[in-house]
């Protein structure tokens, strides 16, 4: 059984968000223990190139996780067979996401319905998988305590190393306070380690998101878009050390604009650094104008002065 040597800190899988520049952004801050890829669809997987694709690109592999999303068990074996290649900390299979353009083709959180399918989906991706295997999942479609514990065993027998679990149903969205005591449920019935996600808003959650349920590590999204720096505080926390001020967010802003024209052409790092910016954004009085006016823009340089102008402004 993989076991962790202390609770790792991860970086969930983001699209178009949790990409090569955004992990470059929290390494600067020194880094959470693992990232997440963006979900990478098996059925696309077999004609992806790193390089060419603007899915398949990172820095260093060797703390990176690849999600693979699908329900066909050989697209997925094949997917898993190449990404596995590419010698990643490990590979994760997508069972929790909710979106109606995912689970429309019966993928994601739809998964959990077909305890059968999802059962051959994973042990067909272990079969070509020698690096850990995890799955990232939610709570189902209802509160089946017994039905997620079964499905929880499910996954361990069929080869997943641990589960990543978002407690909240497919029907909750994210519109409803996680239910952390499900963590705890799951942690308590199960030998395979949890990671725990949802709701870790400050480095305080993280440890208390641990400290309640028992949970093995912890995955953050969309707090380390809104702060970067998440990670670090934590480990700050953790050790009982001081926490650093927050850092200047224009530099950061900044930084990151210049590392998506690092990784990516043109079009689609404005793209990707214009749905950033919202989230970043929400550190500042005037963060919602400033959002605003990038929004309009689509050059970089151009987005890029506009921002200098607007902080040297301090508009609110």
């Amino acid at each position: 059984m993989l076991k962790f040597p202390q609770p790792p800190l991860i970086m969930a899988p983001m699209t178009d968000l949790s990409h090569v520049a955004f992990r470059e952004i929290i390494r600067g801050f020194g880094g959470c223990d693992l990232f997440c890829s963006e979900m990478l669809n098996s059925r696309i997987l077999p004609s992806e190139r790193p390089g060419d694709s603007i899915y398949l690109k990172w820095a260093n592999p060797k703390d990176l996780i690849l999600q693979i999303v699908g329900n066909d068990p050989e697209l997925m074996r094949d997917g898993a067979r190449r990404l596995a290649g590419y010698r990643p900390w490990g590979i994760d299979i997508n069972m929790g996401c909710w979106l109606k353009k995912i689970t429309m083709h019966g993928w994601g959180v739809a998964l959990m319905k077909d305890i059968k399918l999802a059962r051959n989906v994973v042990k067909a991706v272990r079969s070509v998988v020698d690096v850990p295997l995890s799955v990232k999942m939610r709570l189902g479609y209802s509160l089946d305590k017994t039905y997620l514990v079964d499905f929880v065993e499910m996954l361990g027998s069929s080869g997943a190393d641990f589960i990543v679990l978002h407690p909240r149903t497919a029907m909750d969205g994210l519109k409803r306070p996680a239910r952390w005591e499900y963590i705890a449920m799951v942690k308590e019935h199960s030998c395979l380690p949890v990671i725990g996600n949802g709701d870790v808003n400050t480095p305080q959650d993280a440890l208390e998101l641990i400290k309640q349920t028992g949970c093995d590590g912890v995955m953050i999204g969309r707090q380390a878009l809104r702060q970067p720096w998440i990670f670090r505080d934590i480990k700050a926390l953790r050790a009982d050390k001081p926490l650093e001020e927050s850092p200047d967010l224009q530099g950061v802003i900044v930084d990151l604009s210049s590392f998506l024209e690092t990784h990516f052409p043109p079009e689609i790092a404005i793209k990707r650094f214009k749905k950033a910016i919202p989230w970043l954004a929400t550190n500042l009085k005037f963060g919602h104008y400033l959002a605003k006016e990038v929004s309009k823009i689509n050059g970089m340089e151009d987005i890029c002065l506009k921002i200098k102008e607007i902080f040297a402004a301090g508009i609110t």
